[in-house]
């Protein structure tokens, strides 16, 4: 496997399988990054790699996620919507328990930001459904060659039909055929 055109390219198709194992590499290396970056001393920090990981990742994530959009035949661009939409979420969910804990807010107000936090949680439930649950197009589409595929005809097919079973071995309710 191209771990590079993997973890930085745009163009091509993934499946659930490897969006899943890259996307937990991700959400392992940030905690693990979070743990150590308390215990760094100054020095380290001044050198930013915060955001030189930062960046890092969310390059890997953008171009796995482009790549998964192709999988399920949707433009990459929509990986630009799914960041936004993390962002907004991220950014309302700490206003909400900001001004929730600390501001006396009118009851408008509130019925507004208890509105918007539930439409946010549909949104992000329906990307996580799309990018994590719903299979890719099957066959080629225009992105590329099915990634579940390796050659026609292959035995290693993994969305070959299954095979028959023997009408032998078949056991049918009812009395028996009559000849």
């Amino acid at each position: 496997m191209d771990y590079v055109w993997l973890l930085s390219g745009f163009k091509g198709r993934i499946n659930r399988a490897r969006y899943l194992v890259v996307q937990a590499a991700l959400l392992t290396f940030w905690l693990v990054w979070l743990k150590f970056e308390f215990q760094l001393s100054s020095q380290w920090q001044a050198l930013h790699l915060d955001w030189v990981a930062a960046i890092t990742m969310i390059w890997i994530n953008a171009a796995t996620t482009v790549k998964r959009l192709h999988d399920r035949n949707r433009s990459g661009w929509w990986a630009a919507a799914i960041l936004i939409v993390n962002r907004i979420s991220y950014l309302y969910y700490g206003l909400f328990f900001g001004l929730y804990f600390g501001v006396d807010i009118s009851t408008a107000k509130e019925l507004l930001l208890v509105m918007l936090a539930v439409a946010l949680s549909l949104l992000q439930t329906w990307i996580v459904i799309e990018l994590f649950f719903l299979m890719g197009t099957d066959g080629p589409n225009r992105f590329g060659p099915d990634p579940m595929r390796t050659a026609p005809n292959s035995p290693i097919d993994s969305r070959a039909e299954p095979a028959s079973v023997p009408d032998f071995l078949v056991c049918r309710a009812g009395p028996p055929p009559r000849s």
